[in-house]
């Protein structure tokens, strides 16, 4: 049984009707790192769930870098690893990071290949082309194309969200493996919400998520 977690209703909604509570429980972790480390921990902690792990899900902003591949808007990603991009020392146009005597930060999370590649597997079988990498976890979201390519050079990452390392660290604490899916809504520039794909996005990602979820259930 894995538990399923969202940051939003909005996000969560499409899921639900597909995969019900019967199939799998599900959890609204709330916007931001803090939120989701926190409702996450106290939901592990006290569930006795036969939990075989997280898969968490939801939107994403693709950072668009000249030079190389980028996702597109509705593309599928799932997550290799993820970063706090933006934890350390504001300094004009680049984040620093915190180094130093006394300071001992966690600020990277690997998270389990083995599922992401049941992931990758299920998704195959869909013909739903995927794309895998490097999430950044950012307290603010970039509303300039200057800042995303800052921290999309900076970590080698292919997206950005507000959850996911929150989550990675709390499943890493209660020691259960994790699987992080996004839908990409809109790309990483000058911030024009006209350009967004939000809705689309939010019920696409439900509806990967859920296949992936039925698919894990039964591999």
């Amino acid at each position: 049984m894995f538990l399923v977690t969202a940051a939003t209703d909005f996000e969560m909604e499409p899921f639900r009707r597909l995969c019900p509570q019967a199939v799998c429980p599900t959890l609204v972790t709330g916007v931001g790192p803090v939120e989701a480390a926190v409702r996450l921990t106290a939901f592990l902690a006290a569930t006795s769930l036969p939990l075989a792990g997280v898969v968490n899900f939801g939107v994403a902003g693709a950072y668009a870098v000249a030079g190389r591949g980028n996702a597109a808007v509705l593309d599928i990603c799932l997550a290799e690893r993820e970063v706090l991009a933006d934890l350390g020392i504001c300094a004009h146009d680049e984040v620093l990071p915190l180094r130093g005597a006394g300071f001992i930060i966690a600020d990277t999370f690997e998270l389990d290949a083995g599922l992401r590649h049941r992931a990758e597997a299920v998704l195959a079988a869909a013909a739903i082309p995927c794309a895998s990498g490097v999430f950044a976890t950012v307290n603010s979201a970039s509303g300039t194309r200057r800042r995303g390519t800052m921290l999309a050079e900076r970590h080698q990452a292919l997206c950005e969200n507000m959850e996911g390392a929150a989550v990675a660290r709390a499943c890493q604490h209660a020691g259960l493996p994790l699987l992080e899916l996004r839908c990409i809504s809109n790309l990483v520039e000058d911030r024009d919400l006209r350009n967004w794909q939000l809705h689309d996005a939010c019920a696409r990602c439900g509806e990967v998520t859920a296949l992936v979820v039925k698919g894990l259930r039964h591999d």
